[in-house]
């Protein structure tokens, strides 16, 4: 929780007697790999240049266009959530009216023969 500064932190370090140490395969596989990626690295011809690809230029009419189509899905979207919390907060209060006018006497008397 708290950072020690003038101390370095222990470290787990978990050295399994029942593996060898380096796989020779491994090793092998290793070393196949670290030279490719240095004679790809090595060579100019092998790298690719980054292109961003842009959506076709839009005027500002399409533009504007797609602005008001976005101001309006949030609108929606708005009002979609407040009918949806309004739904919500109707049913809680019909929910309490329906508690505070059931007679629960019979349920409690049940409970109590149990």
């Amino acid at each position: 929780m708290f950072r020690n500064v003038r101390t370095t932190p222990r470290r787990f370090d978990f050295k399994s007697r029942h593996l060898p140490e380096l796989d020779e395969e491994w090793q092998a596989r290793k070393s196949r790999v670290e030279q490719e990626v240095s004679v790809s690295n090595d060579g100019d011809a092998n790298r690719r240049e980054i292109r961003f690809r842009s959506p076709r230029k839009a005027t500002s009419g399409q533009r504007t266009e797609q602005r008001h189509q976005q101001i309006a899905g949030a609108r929606r979207a708005m009002l979609r959530a407040a009918l949806i919390a309004l739904a919500l907060i109707w049913l809680a209060w019909k929910g309490i009216q329906w508690v505070e006018q059931s007679d629960f006497s019979r349920v409690l008397k049940w409970m109590e023969n149990a």
